[in-house]
């Protein structure tokens, strides 16, 4: 796995004053399948490679940024109380 760093993420403003978060690995295995976790904390998977679960990852990105906000709340909502 690729390890953990603090990065900017695109459009992030910080100066030597502020403090980039750190940055958690979103990609891990577990069972021989690859899995990915959101922000908020949901698990999604299994995805056979680390490149099908990137690609899961470039996909929810995307729903999440062109979702309405009612869905993506929905959609949190419901793998929390899954989880």
């Amino acid at each position: 796995m690729m390890e953990n760093v603090a990065m900017k993420r695109k459009g992030e403003l910080s100066d030597e004053n502020t403090i980039v978060p750190i940055r958690s690995e979103r990609l891990f295995m577990q069972h021989n399948y690859w899995y990915f976790r959101t922000r908020e904390g949901m698990e999604i998977g299994p995805f056979d490679s680390a490149k099908e679960a990137n690609e899961g990852i470039n996909g929810f990105m995307d729903f999440v940024s062109t979702a309405e906000p009612e869905v993506v709340e929905r959609v949190t909502d419901f793998f929390t109380q899954a989880a």
